[in-house]
């Protein structure tokens, strides 16, 4: 490939992307959407600019099950895990797609957080590549159940609301997100939490803001042999001030086999591995990471499960039209 080829369709994008990197803080915590190592494989929940994208019409399961084994002395039994359903459906000649996303986060401290999410975006042939812009909307709910949550602080207003009771809110949830790919790389911005929704739970003295978040993602395929590629890709993530930055690559064969690694600044290192059967229609992934800070108060690893099934296209609003020919009849 040549070198003036391989510097306009692959280094300046990433090289953009490492730049915005290191243009900003590197103070770095925790924050209240779920982080997931495979997230360049869950691009509809990554994006919601990319429902329907390529004319791909998926179904997919997302699990992660965080710091497995974990104990605390203060919260009740069970594990933080997160589940995630999805699916989408390109629309056909209106360039557009629809996607459907369902978000169940729990953790053993009696407080839990759902949310379901519609989408849809516009897909706009511009140069040599796409750009796609999305939009998302629907609801966020977050519940504490009172017979197992514990309040950290004397005197917390939500003792008197959630002691001995369940207690749940659901608000409204709009997203917007826009991404720009050529054949072989992608580059996109998405911001969640726009609609200033906070849970009250019927408190006038509780007030819990769904604080917006913004994410900056990109990921390229570049071909090394003819049997194997290298697909770097990196995520930022951008909530109430705070940094999340992690990157990473994996060495893919014969578009069946892949094996790689990244790390998440601050908090573990990832190793990962997939497998694609049926011809490509069957994706399989895994992660496990290994945490590096706060090792004491943690277990030490998390696992996540991925699977996606692409369908035959379904394009609604397309219609072929009966051709015919000397030889041949389609009727």
């Amino acid at each position: 490939m040549p070198i003036t080829t391989l510097k306009k369709y692959f280094l300046r994008p990433l090289t953009l992307l490492g730049m915005i990197f290191l243009c900003i803080s590197q103070e770095l915590y925790a924050q209240q959407d779920p982080q997931l190592s495979l997230f360049q494989q869950n691009t509809i929940f990554l994006n919601p600019a990319f429902a329907g994208f390529q004319d791909q019409s998926l179904v997919q399961l997302h699990m992660r099950n965080q710091w497995t084994g974990y104990e605390s002395t203060n919260d009740g039994t069970g594990s933080l895990g997160t589940t995630i359903l999805g699916a989408s459906l390109p629309l056909g000649k209106w360039n557009t797609g629809v996607g459907l996303v369902y978000i169940s986060d729990k953790t053993p401290s009696g407080v839990s957080q759902q949310s379901i999410r519609l989408q849809m975006a516009y897909h706009y042939p511009l140069a040599s590549g796409t750009l796609s812009f999305g939009l998302r909307a629907g609801l966020q709910s977050k519940s504490f159940d009172g017979r197992v949550y514990r309040a950290r602080d004397i005197g917390d207003p939500l003792i008197n609301t959630f002691s001995g009771k369940v207690v749940s809110q659901s608000i409204p949830d709009i997203g917007l997100g826009m991404v720009y790919a050529g054949s072989n790389w992608n580059v996109g911005l998405s911001a969640d939490h726009l609609a200033n929704g906070q849970y009250t739970f019927n408190d006038p003295s509780i007030s819990m803001p769904l604080a917006p978040s913004y994410s900056l993602h990109g990921s390229a395929e570049l071909l090394l042999t003819t049997n194997f590629d290298l697909i770097p890709f990196a995520q930022m993530r951008y909530y109430s001030g705070r940094i999340l930055p992690e990157a990473g690559a994996r060495v893919e064969f014969r578009d069946m086999f892949w094996l790689g690694g990244s790390l998440r600044m601050n908090d573990a290192a990832i190793g990962m591995l997939g497998v694609s059967l049926l011809n490509n229609r069957l994706d399989l992934g895994y992660s496990l990471d290994y945490t590096l800070v706060n090792v004491p108060i943690k277990a030490p690893m998390t696992h996540e499960v991925f699977v996606r099934f692409v369908m035959p296209t379904m394009k609604i609003g397309t219609q072929g039209i009966p051709i015919k020919t000397p030889r041949f009849r389609i009727n």
